[in-house]
């Protein structure tokens, strides 16, 4: 039982250390140019920090990930949760609706829309 829980730890490692190096990757190709001195960078940067200091930047960088993760789903619950709570606030019922979140108060004629679209493919039968 303790190889398979051992086993899953170490794959879960080299699994970040992969991610770790994409990232790298991507840092260093957005402020340095694509040239000789990125790659360089990266190939260094890469042996360094995941050979030599490893157990220091593994754990930095999976509590990087966490915050990073964290806060953005903080954003998804103020932005997109409370959207509802605050029209409540301001004496509406409920959240909008899509036509009044798109400012379009018209009604929408679906036998219109079905007539325009037998038209358009009558109109590509015949262009065949």
């Amino acid at each position: 039982m303790s190889q398979i829980v051992l086993g899953f730890l170490e794959d879960m490692d080299f699994i970040i250390k992969i991610a770790f190096i994409i990232f790298l990757v991507i840092f260093v190709k957005q402020r340095i140019t694509k040239n000789w001195l990125a790659i360089t960078l990266i190939v260094i940067a890469s042996i360094v920090l995941i050979f030599f200091y490893w157990p220091l930047i593994g754990s930095v960088y999976v509590i990087y990930i966490l915050i990073t993760i964290g806060i953005g789903s903080l954003l998804v619950d103020i932005f997109f949760v409370t959207m509802g709570e605050s029209h409540k606030s301001r004496g509406k019922k409920g959240t909008p609706t899509p036509k009044q979140m798109l400012g379009d108060e018209q009604e929408i004629d679906y036998e219109e829309i079905a007539a325009q679209r037998q038209e358009a493919m009558k109109m590509m039968k015949r262009g065949r």
